[in-house]
């Protein structure tokens, strides 16, 4: 009796796993995705009406040591009164990676503007 539930066992384990199928593969991207792109230069490079308005009142009014970041996506920051040009360009893009969690793979944050310059 136990030998004929073990093989009994054994045969509905065996048949189960020849019934398994692969799951299909999920694509990464759609191939219908479009990636956009900025190549306007200057102020004209800024995307939303949003960061123009506070990169003309607030950022260009702040001290030194500043950097201004965006992505495509439309998320954008900017830091300035750090204690170096590389600890405002640091804040700037960690504090736009914030606002663009969904879209950072795709379209990452970058720096635009340090101190009265352009970054091409």
């Amino acid at each position: 009796m136990k030998k004929s539930f073990l093989l009994l066992s054994l045969f509905s384990l065996v048949s189960c796993s020849s019934q398994y199928q692969k799951p299909a593969q999920i694509k990464s991207q759609p191939e219908s995705m479009v990636i956009h792109t900025n190549h306007e230069k200057g102020v004209a490079s800024i995307i939303s009406n949003e960061a123009l308005e506070s990169f003309n009142t607030k950022y260009a009014k702040a001290s030194k040591n500043k950097a201004f970041a965006q992505s495509l996506s439309g998320a954008w920051n900017w830091r300035s009164n750090r204690t170096s040009i590389e600890h405002a360009k640091t804040s700037a893009l960690i504090a736009c990676q914030r606002h663009n969690k969904k879209s950072e793979y795709i379209y990452p944050c970058k720096i635009i503007h340090i101190n009265d310059a352009w970054v091409d």
